[in-house]
């Protein structure tokens, strides 16, 4: 049995990816993935939730892609360099750094550190800090009959 349980991807059992080391997805990956030490590199697709742990940290590659829940803990570090989509959790000694030409977007709980030296689009809460460095921008939401769009 996996340490940290299942998931259930087109009607299988799949265990949770557990990232020990340096490691890298390329081509699309699905399901859940708990980075306990190293750096885990995604330069393809990732469809799941994402978490970091204390001293672990995880680069979003150019041209790669996450699409799903984030979340970090204290000392854990993430780096855009592409694209990143989902609800993120950032505790209070955490940090994530969106590159130049880098996205993300979705809804976020910031308690920790944000870098933004590219585009960041999303409802946010929390009592972290916001840093925009260089050409690094918050994107403001579109309204349409009252609902708020981050395109």
């Amino acid at each position: 049995m996996s340490k940290y349980g299942y998931d259930i991807i087109n009607g299988e059992k799949v265990p949770q990816l557990v990232v020990t080391d340096d490691y890298e997805i390329f081509g699309e990956h699905s399901g859940t993935v708990h980075v306990e030490n190293g750096t885990l590199f995604i330069s393809g697709k990732l469809s799941g939730t994402l978490i970091v742990y204390e001293g672990a940290s995880a680069i979003i590659n150019i041209g790669g892609k996450q699409s799903g829940t984030v979340s970090l803990y204290e000392g854990a570090i993430v780096q855009i360099k592409g694209n990143l989509s989902g609800t993120t959790s950032i505790p209070l000694g955490a940090k994530i750094v969106i590159e130049e030409s880098a996205r993300m977007v979705g809804t976020t709980t910031n308690n920790g550190f944000v870098v933004i030296r590219g585009v960041f689009a999303g409802a946010t809460s929390g009592n972290g800090e916001f840093i925009i460095e260089g050409n690094g921008y918050i994107k403001e939401p579109t309204i349409r009959n009252g609902i708020h769009y981050y395109e």
